[in-house]
């Protein structure tokens, strides 16, 4: 598998995003790092070096005293490099070295500048030992002294270095082990989403993602995917129940066609008969053809080309042009067609199309409604009802209805070719309103919704 080779692995976006944390994580730990060295080991050394200006000064003002000579100053240095275990000190005077330094240090600053140098000094058991000393020179009238203490945090400065590295090193272990991790779990999930890709393009249309209790971001993919792949299914089933409704509808039409054709093909063209089959064929032909620009329509519908701009409509008015129209099939089977209208709402579309829409729901209604039943419109602002107490349809078939071509089955002898409520549905939508089907008990209620 592609997801198995480590060239692919680490050019995923979750690796560089780990190989750019662990940069800031490095950097944020370097920085407080820093931050504890100046406040612990920074500060020590610069007390350090204070306390060493500090006794170079006192030096300073005892050199200076009126009453000091050069034989007392000396005395001085020397009992007090000797009782101290700590204080550096060096007087050059005549080529005279005086103090616990075995030789005089000439690389030492001037004072009040520092100066850091190693010396080997004897430790308690007699041991000698590198010691670091912070130091300073002054210039007396006794000669030149060098006063310095001896840096105590040398192996403290040690440790910490050390301490510091492996802490840094430890975090770029950790981060970027976090970092593998994560990137394999992402990449186990990017894989079952190739994994069904690979099976949906071999055609396995009903393979899933499994969604896991976290509710995370894939999650959601998942469930945008499986969403997705429903509506494909959906449309593919669709597709082949137009097919077969395309198959069943044109069938019997085509048939006749064939059959009137094959029997008239010798016989006489003139009488009344030939006129009767040939008006019979021209029937045949029309149906087809209405079948054909019904299917035509329904596209230009949904894909709005053949649409114009939307302008303000009256529902009210659209709906009494309908009753107008209709009121005639309704006297012929006897039925009750009444109107309640309150509130009625102005919308922007198209009068013409909505005219259509709410004909065809309410032709259906009364072609569907025994004689001497009834029909309701009812209108409230921009929802509009037909409710009728037919037979209604079973409540499986409420989603299928407004498939293009789709019939059910008892009315596949009955005129129609099952274009009217898909027609209806891509121009109520094209309205960005809804449609929605439901039992009147008995009979079937038909909501439509438009936005005022």
């Amino acid at each position: 598998m592609w997801l198995e080779r480590p060239r692919l692995f680490t050019q995923t976006s979750i690796w560089r995003f780990t190989i750019i944390f662990t940069l800031i994580v490095l950097l944020i730990c370097s920085g407080i790092l820093a931050v504890v060295y100046q406040l612990t080991l920074g500060e020590q050394k610069n007390q350090l070096e204070q306390n060493v200006r500090v006794t170079a000064t006192s030096f300073v003002d005892l050199a200076n005293a009126s009453k000091m000579n050069a034989n007392d100053f000396s005395q001085i240095i020397a009992e007090r490099s000797q009782r101290s275990n700590h204080l550096i000190l060096m007087l050059t005077a005549d080529d005279t070295n005086i103090g616990n330094l075995a030789h005089f240090a000439s690389e030492v600053s001037i004072y009040p500048q520092i100066q850091r140098f190693a010396i080997v000094a004897t430790d308690a058991q007699g041991e000698p030992t590198l010691k670091l000393v912070v130091s300073t020179r002054i210039v007396t009238r006794f000669g030149e002294l060098t006063v310095g203490l001896f840096d105590e945090n040398l192996q403290l400065e040690k440790t910490f270095l050390t301490t510091s590295i492996v802490t840094l090193i430890g975090a770029s272990f950790i981060t970027l082990l976090v970092g593998l991790l994560f990137n394999w779990r992402v990449l186990q999930r990017v894989k079952k989403i190739g994994e069904l890709t690979a099976e949906v393009k071999a055609g396995h249309l009903k393979k899933r993602l499994p969604i896991s209790r976290q509710h995370d971001e894939y999650d959601i993919i998942a469930v945008q995917i499986n969403e997705m792949l429903d509506d494909i299914d959906e449309l593919v089933h669709s597709v082949a129940s137009v097919t077969d409704n395309i198959a069943h509808d044109l069938r019997t039409p085509l048939t006749r066609i064939r059959m009137n054709i094959d029997s008239h093909r010798c016989a006489d063209d003139s009488g009344a008969d030939a006129q009767l089959w040939r008006d019979s064929l021209l029937a045949e032909l029309d149906q087809l053809i209405d079948t054909f620009e019904a299917m035509l329509e329904l596209s230009r519908l949904e894909k709005g080309v053949q649409l114009i701009s939307k302008t303000n409509c009256h529902l009210e008015r659209i709906c009494l042009d309908v009753l107008d129209l209709v009121e005639p099939l309704a006297e012929e089977k006897n039925l009750s067609l009444t109107v309640v209208i309150t509130n009625p709402a102005e919308i922007k579309g198209d009068a013409n199309l909505l005219f259509r829409a709410i004909y065809n729901v309410i032709q259906n209604a009364i072609k569907y409604t025994p004689d001497g039943g009834q029909v309701k419109l009812a209108l409230e602002g921009g929802c509009l009802t037909i409710a009728d107490n037919g037979e209604g349809i079973p409540n499986e078939e409420f989603s299928r209805v407004f498939q293009r071509l789709y019939r059910l089955d008892k009315s596949r002898s009955s005129e129609g070719f099952g274009m009217g409520l898909a027609i209806v549905k891509a121009i109520i939508e094209w309205h960005e309103g809804t449609i929605s089907i439901s039992d009147n008990k008995p009979g079937l209620l038909v909501k439509i919704r438009l936005e005022k």
